[in-house]
């Protein structure tokens, strides 16, 4: 038969540092695109501004007297080549004739040498200055410097033996002639674009050197993290190849304080698994052992019956005999099966209830089916209802067995009396009987499993009625106590409940 090995699962470092990484990563490349989109944003405008400012610094050179410009001109152009951004694609064009520069860098269509009295053609180019607005006159902070200027700097695209480029345009009349003269400055559009490029590549490979860094630190302080936890591990692994019911988790002194409750809930989850198995082990004991009794008895009947037939004086006997053994058997069971569970109710809900509801109707019923030589009374002690902490079922079935013990054990024509009161801060019922009671050296020793107070042995209980009461009252943190009956004979059994708030 073919076996398919199933995916391995990713352990809980691998899915926090995915956790972890994913979101960052994406982050990180979020804030690469934004960056990238920002440089190239900012490239583009400071790359513009430093064409219009050149070109308005060489225009200012050409409105120099011209014994002047002679000197000035060179020096412009020179300061441009050796500028943190150096511009070296320039020209001047008075007419059709380039007087500087290089002349592939044709002046725009639209430059005619005379002046035709339109001023700014073209939108002159602006910036935003978030610091500091200064009134410029058409680009110029001196309104004497824009006075000659017909067309305000502008830019524009363009090509430049065939590769593009971006261009600014400035047209004015130099000092001493009448005629005008374009003035360009131009930077190729691919040289942008390496630099954004390279700029680009800078950024996400730093992106990726910060993820690499991140997700190693982070490997490790998942790891330092989860020590607590690996060390709870092992200390489950070792349980699981040498185990002990006794089990416990043990938590450091460094262990984080949000794993203190799961090693609280672990620690008590082993303690009633703990308790249950002892209950279970405890169950099996008993029962086994105590239902030889009446199985033996059974056998020894049905073996009469065999042997002597059923219509003789011995098997007639074994007939009455029987049914007496079965009841015993089941009563037995009954009894094994509520006291274990009994004691597997923890986490019961306590809530108020009504006391002597519960007590008239438990008693009620009982009544009705106990022999009709046995006399019941209930009597309420209180001026009105009275409330208990608690559960009802848990509760009728606690008054119950007590009930049953005082009719069970009690004397042909006796009496069983049910009291129900509240004194101070507890609610009582009292179930007093008039049979042979229990002496009072022997009243600790009833609340073991199948012990008999000796003497009565004729009596057909199990010794489990007691214990039961017991585990039932402190699962509804009662307390009940045995004392002498109210008239000076037979038995007491006092129920307490914590009373609630009227």
């Amino acid at each position: 038969m073919l076996h398919v090995r199933s995916p391995r699962a990713p352990s809980l470092r691998v899915r926090l540092t995915g956790a972890v990484m994913l979101p960052l990563a994406a982050l990180v490349l979020f804030f690469g695109v934004v960056t990238v989109l920002v440089t190239h944003n900012t490239e583009a405008d400071t790359v513009d501004r430093v064409l219009v400012g050149s070109v308005r610094t060489l225009s200012l050179a050409y409105d120099s007297p011209p014994q002047d410009r002679v000197r000035l001109v060179p020096l412009a152009i020179h300061l441009l080549k050796r500028r943190a951004r150096p511009v070296v694609h320039y020209s001047v064009y008075r007419g059709a004739r380039a007087i500087a520069g290089d002349a592939a860098l044709l002046p725009p269509a639209d430059y005619a040498r005379q002046w035709n009295g339109v001023t700014d053609a073209h939108a002159p180019a602006t910036f935003y200055n978030a610091y500091r607005e200064h009134r410029l006159v058409r680009g110029y902070l001196e309104p004497a410097d824009a006075l000659a200027v017909t067309q305000a700097a502008y830019l524009r695209d363009g090509t430049l033996r065939g590769k593009p480029v971006r261009i600014a345009t400035e047209i004015r009349r130099a000092a001493g002639d009448d005629g005008l003269i374009a003035i360009q400055i131009a930077d190729y559009v691919d040289d942008r674009a390496a630099f954004e490029k390279n700029f680009t590549l800078r950024v996400f490979l730093v992106g990726l050197a910060a993820l690499a860094v991140t997700g190693l630190l982070f490997w490790w302080a998942i790891h330092w993290g989860l020590r607590p936890l690996l060390d709870m591990t092992r200390q489950v692994e070792q349980a699981r190849q040498d185990a002990s019911p006794s089990f416990r988790l043990q938590a450091s002194q460094t262990a984080p304080v949000e794993m203190r409750p799961f090693v609280a809930a672990f620690n008590g989850l082993m303690a009633r698994l703990d308790r249950a198995a002892d209950s279970l082990r405890q169950f099996t004991s008993n029962a086994s052992h105590q239902m030889r009794t009446p199985l033996a008895v059974a056998r020894v009947q049905l073996d009469v019956l065999d042997r002597y037939g059923p219509e003789s004086p011995q098997g007639q006997a074994a007939l009455q005999d029987i049914p007496y053994a079965i009841d015993s058997l089941e009563q037995l069971l009954r009894q094994l099966i509520a006291l274990a569970r009994s004691e597997d109710q923890e986490g019961t809900l306590l809530e108020p209830f009504d006391l002597s509801e519960v007590t008239s109707s438990v008693t009620a019923d009982r009544a009705a089916l106990a022999p009709a030589n046995i006399d019941i009374s209930y009597e309420d002690e209180s001026d009105g209802a009275v409330t208990a902490i608690g559960e009802p079922r848990l509760a009728a079935e606690l008054i119950g067995n007590l009930l049953d013990n005082a009719i069970r054990y009690n004397r042909p024509g006796g009496a069983v009396s049910v009291h129900l009161g509240r004194r101070g801060e507890n609610a009582f019922v009292e179930i007093d009987d008039t049979g042979p009671g229990i002496p009072a050296e022997e009243r600790e020793r009833v609340w073991e499993r199948f012990y008999r107070v000796r003497g009565q042995s004729q009596a057909s209980g199990t010794g489990l009625g007691l214990p039961i009461a017991r585990a039932l009252a402190e699962r509804l943190g009662a307390r009940v106590t045995l004392g002498d009956g109210r008239t000076g004979q037979g038995l007491c059994a006092r129920v307490e409940f914590s009373a609630a708030a009227a």
